[in-house]
């Protein structure tokens, strides 16, 4: 048996306690901060003196499902409507960034054509911000002949809606915005009027808090609770057995998402929890080689062990406040 700490030191290790508590308290708190979310549809208003023909559009989701991160993909059935003033060709559209797509018309006048979309779209996903993070799930129409020129798409806002009851497990579907935009085509040395409905689907953020945090800070304390203990060796038992918990639960965590060019929120947030059960696992192999040089001997050697318990749970404690502040500031600027 390793070193064990005087009695009498109940109401200073409380403070302590107290102390790390309020630290990881702050670490989660500023890792799950991030911008605000839309709250209203936004959509573009029609261009002024819009050369040729102009055909509003309308899209109404109906369901959205399979949204895999990993492959960048989800499926939606929604209707899309072409609506003009005087006729013109309706049925020329395509659908830009979708993998496959079946249509059947289900209204059918002069001027105002819908269809019912069964599509599978590709998307970008942005996992900087995870597990706090917001994807974007794009529907974007392109004429397939006709260019700017001929043909100018506006959104028509009045007729365009994401269905209340559309859900997508494990997401919170959010504001649709409607724009668009004059896509050049290099190869053909043509512009097409292109719109884009965007649908962003953000996490809970108390539901990614629950699941990612509380048991990163569990392990946090796990480790750092030991440094009051006075035992070396239960530091490092302890520490060892929490960073394989913490490295098992890091790779459970991010099968999800997929490989990366760039570190997350996650990433970096395991990355503090790894450094701090290293600074405890650090503590106890200086505090057992110490107390095997002879150095804990005495009132001496007692001050001498408390001094460098404490001093790595202050280090601790600056670690994940810095880090907490740290990472909230690189997700607001992101």
């Amino acid at each position: 048996m390793l070193h064990q700490a005087p009695q009498g030191e109940t109401r200073h290790r409380v403070a302590w306690l107290a102390a790390l508590l309020v630290a990881v308290a702050a670490f989660g708190f500023l890792a799950s901060a991030h911008p605000a979310r839309a709250g209203a549809p936004i959509g573009t208003e029609p261009m002024a003196d819009a050369p040729g023909a102009t055909a509003r559009l309308g899209i109404v989701v109906k369901s959205l499902s399979n949204v895999n991160l990993e492959d960048g993909t989800f499926h939606a059935n929604f209707y899309l409507g072409v609506m003009c003033s005087t006729p013109c060709q309706a049925d020329g559209w395509d659908l830009v960034n979708a993998n496959s797509y079946t249509s059947e018309v289900s209204l059918d006048d002069s001027t105002n054509k819908w269809w019912r979309v069964s599509a599978t779209f590709v998307f970008q996903p942005d996992l900087r911000l995870f597990p706090f993070d917001t994807q974007n799930l794009p529907i974007i129409v392109q004429h397939d002949l006709l260019t700017v020129d001929q043909l100018t798409f506006v959104p028509e806002m009045s007729r365009s809606e994401v269905n209340p009851d559309v859900g997508v497990p494990g997401w919170i579907v959010e504001q649709f915005t409607f724009t668009t935009t004059e896509h050049r085509s290099v190869a053909l040395n043509e512009t097409y009027s292109r719109a884009e409905f965007d649908i962003p689907i953000g996490r809970s953020m108390i539901a990614s808090i629950t699941k990612y945090y509380i048991p990163l800070l569990i392990f946090i304390l796990l480790g750092a609770a030991t440094l009051f203990l006075g035992r070396n060796d239960i530091q490092l038992r302890t520490a060892g057995t929490a960073l394989v918990g913490l490295t098992i639960f890091y790779l459970f965590t991010s099968g999800g998402v997929g490989s990366v060019g760039y570190l997350t929120v996650w990433d970096m947030s395991v990355m503090v929890g790894y450094l701090a059960l290293g600074l405890v696992m650090t503590s106890g192999i200086v505090g057992a080689y110490l107390y095997h040089e002879h150095k804990f001997d005495g009132p001496e050697g007692e001050a001498l062990n408390k001094r460098i318990r404490f001093g790595f749970l202050w280090g601790i404690i600056a670690v994940v406040i810095v880090s907490g502040i740290a990472i909230t500031l690189i997700a607001i600027l992101t």
